[in-house]
This record gives structure tokens, sequence and C-alpha cells, in this order.
């Protein structure tokens, strides 16, 4: 049996060669294996759970509805497919051969091979070997207190996403960097190392590793932490529950084929409807199956949400937007935290962040733009592990940059465009249907974004005839 040493020098085995193969296709809903290796063939729209014994399996995954259960300690079992994936608890090894794909172990000691290019590849917990397989340009995430990685075949342009360390800088990591024989290790501190084999130290580029962004040189310009949901009226307040060119019963987005109406604080009628509630510091919207009696008062929409936003309160060129959330993982939900902009053009907009909620693990990071006189957008799809609970999703605009972070890294970037440069407001909203498609349980559990902060800083850097804020205020 073939074995790769890992970070920490224990041999992690691969699967052995099968004695026995299986098909899924026509197997029903579950397929059970021996008790020696065997090899499992999944099918694309087939709905079977393939059943491995205590040998070595290897699972072929060619569609969403090949699942794996696996008992613990049962064998060296692998999964190889083309499509995203994330192991199920009990499987070592996973093999993703799709680029642009994501490839995520569990908490075991995982073998992690990835080989169409462009890939996202993190082992999760335990002492794991992350494998480049030959198409370059892969993002390794390496997070605290998930034990020793080591990264084999690091290419020169392969990143690593560093998470929840203390490093600030490339100079800092240079410094934590030694050469032991073939390898380069690099001293990630309580008691954690990053190991890059067969490489040496001065092949590193400060382009290979996603940092935490700086904010030493940003003011706080806005701030609520949602100890209240302090809405906007005549006296004052911060948040508007409708577009300002919604109707007086609420609004939509029609040209995004939403499902969901999002109901007016203002608007008696519907005050039955409560989609904003605060507890503990923490705000959370909820999308949930319109009654039959509410209907009739909101355009016979399917679905009741909230959207809150800043265009008569706050609006600021340039700077730092980042929201804490914890994000729905309900199938058709859309949440979403957008800049538009103060005059009511567009576009442009600046997605800070959306995500689906069945594609937990997929983040959305977009510029809508018309510098080229058509709307065009720029932007990347973000692939993170951990989804779970609260995190921050961040955007930083400058006159020439745009910088996307999660959990305060930095994940994507690109030019600003040339038509970005006039003030925006915030929105944060959790849409249902549109890009995310109609919810298959028609939202049985209803959907909740729940929100700790959300905050806004100016760039101190920056010349001042480039900063224009308008409602500087903390909530």
């Amino acid at each position: 049996m073939s074995t790769f040493v890992n970070a920490i020098g224990v041999a992690l085995p691969y699967s052995g060669s099968s004695s026995h193969w299986y098909s899924a296709s026509g197997a029903g809903p579950d397929l059970w294996g021996s008790s020696g290796n065997d090899s499992f063939y999944g099918a694309s729209g087939v709905n079977t759970t393939m059943h491995g014994g205590t040998g070595d399996d290897i699972y072929y995954l060619y569609g969403a509805g090949n699942k794996v259960a696996e008992g613990y300690g049962a064998g060296i079992d692998t999964i190889s497919t083309w499509m995203s994936y994330k192991l199920p608890d009990n499987v070592e090894n996973l093999v993703v051969t799709s680029a642009k794909s994501f490839a995520f172990g569990n908490g075991l000691d995982n073998i992690i091979t990835a080989t169409g290019g462009h890939q996202t590849v993190a082992g999760g917990a335990g002492n794991d070997v992350l494998i480049d397989g030959g198409g370059g340009y892969d993002t390794f995430i390496v997070a605290k207190g998930n034990g020793s990685d080591l990264i084999a075949n690091f290419a020169a342009t392969d990143t690593v996403r560093l998470d929840g360390y203390a490093f600030t800088s490339f100079d800092a990591i240079h410094s934590n960097m030694i050469q032991a024989g073939p390898n380069v290790l690099l001293n990630l501190g309580s008691g954690e190392v990053l190991e890059f084999k067969d490489t040496t130290i001065d092949k590193f580029q400060p382009g290979q590793f996603e940092l935490p962004i700086d904010k030493s040189g940003m003011t706080l310009s806005f701030s609520d932490e949602f100890n209240s949901l302090n809405l906007h009226n005549a006296q004052g307040g911060t948040w508007d529950t409708n577009f300002w060119w919604g109707a007086a019963n609420g609004s939509t987005l029609t040209q995004n084929n939403e499902l969901q109406w999002y109901i007016d604080a203002n608007y008696a009628p519907t005050s039955s409807v409560h989609p904003f509630s605060v507890s503990n510091g923490v705000l959370t919207i909820t999308a949930a199956h319109a009654s039959a009696d509410i209907k009739p008062l909101i355009n016979n929409y399917d679905y009741t949400s909230g959207m809150l936003n800043t265009h008569d309160t706050f609006s600021q060129t340039y700077g730092y937007f980042e929201m804490k959330a914890d994000m729905p993982e309900n199938a058709g939900a859309w949440p979403a935290f957008w800049l538009l902009p103060e005059d009511g053009s567009w576009p442009p907009e600046l997605d800070v962040v959306e995500m689906y909620g069945q594609n937990p693990n997929s983040l959305l990071m977009t510029a809508h733009t018309n510098e080229t006189g058509q709307h065009t957008t720029v932007g990347s799809t973000v692939n993170v592990s951990n989804t779970a609970g609260f995190h921050t999703y961040g955007l930083l605009w400058t006159p020439d940059k745009l910088v996307w972070t999660y959990d305060g890294v930095q994940v994507a970037e690109a030019a600003t465009p040339s038509d970005m440069d006039k003030p925006m407001y915030m929105l944060v909203d959790l849409a249902v249907g549109g890009q995310a498609g109609a919810p298959p349980d028609h939202l049985a559990t209803p959907a909740q974004m729940k929100i700790d902060y959300i905050h806004a800083y100016t760039l101190d850097d920056l010349q001042q005839n480039h900063i224009s804020v308008t409602g500087e205020h903390t909530a």
C-alpha cells in the first residue's frame, strides 16, 4: 500500500487496489459492498447511497444524488469526483477533478488532490496532505487550530489563505520559514506548521499568500451593533425598510425574478408580519412563506422577507465596508450585503457578498459597472470551507482597486471600474428565489440571516478630495 508522509511524520495511506466492482445505476436507494476492497461507480441523476464494508473502498461520484456511507475505521477510503465536494465522516481521501471547484476534508488526516486547476483546497481538522495535481492556480486554505498541513507541488500560480493567524505581511511569513532538507517549513505558532514539499524559500512571492486586511489606516465612520433596530423616520434613525423607489406597501426586485416581498415597517396593513427581530445584539431577518391573508396585501407574492438600506441616512465614497453575519443555508435563500449609488443611477453596484443557501461554501463577490458603455461585471466566486456560525464579509473600495475579505482575510481583488467614484449607500437583505432558484420545500423552515454588526470605515491615506461621507454616525 502506498503512502504519503504528512507534516508531522505520519505516513498516510492511499486506498488499496479493488477486488470487487459495483455500479449504482439502477441499484435503488442503497448499494452494499463486500468486506473486501471495493470500487463503486455512481451515475448522473441516480439517488443511491453506497455503503462500503471493512475494506479499502473507492467511490466515483457523478451526481449530487450519489451518496457515501462509511463506518468508523472501516478501511482506507477514497472519493473521486468532478463536483465540488466536502468529505463525509469516516472517509480519508479525496480527488476532485474539475476546474474552479472545491475539495474540502473532514476531521481525519486526509490526502486531498485537486487536478483541475483554479480549485480551492482545505483539509479541515487533522494533519492533512494537500496536493496540486497539476492544474495550478489553486488556493489552499490553512486555518488556525486545524493541525499541521503539508502542501505538495505548490506552484508559482498557487496561493495560501492563512485564516486566523497573526501574519500581516509577507515579510513576517518569510521570517518564519526554515529550509528543512528539500522542504520548507512555515512556523504558524501554537505548535502548528505548514510544510511545502520539494521547494526552497527563495521561490515564494508575496502574491502567493492571502493575508488579513490592515485596518490601521482606517477610521470608523458607521457602526451598528444591533442592540436595537434603529429605523429611520422624521426624527432621525438609520435604516429604511423599503427601496426609495418602492410602493407604499413595500417592494421587491422584479428584474431578478425574486419570489419575496420586502415588508415595509411603515405599512400598517402588513404589521402582523415581522421579518426583523433583535435579541442579544443580533438582528435576524426572516424569510417565510406568506400566509393567505397577507398575500393580497403584497401583490400576491409567495414569500415575505426584509431589506434594510441607508439611502436617506448614510453614504460614502471609498472605504472599507464589513458585516458580521450567520448566513442561512436554506435552499432558495439569497442573502446579500451590497452598495448602490446615492444618486439613483445603476450600474455601478458593489456586492460585498451574496450567497445561495444551497451552496454555502461559495460566496459571490462582484462589482457591476457601466464603464464600457454596457453592463459588465468583475469579481470572483470565492470558496470557503467553514460556513457554520458567524463570519465577517468585507470590501475595501479605493480609487484603484477592490479587495474582498472573508473573516478579515483578503480573498479576491479587482481593479476599480472608472465609474465607481461617487457616494454609495449600504443595503442588506434576504431575498428568495431569483438566481438562488425556488425553495424546493417552500421554506417549510423559514430562512434566517443573523447580523451581529455592520461597519464602515474611511481610509486615512486617501486624499481628502477622494472622500465623501454623508450621515457619519454610530448607531
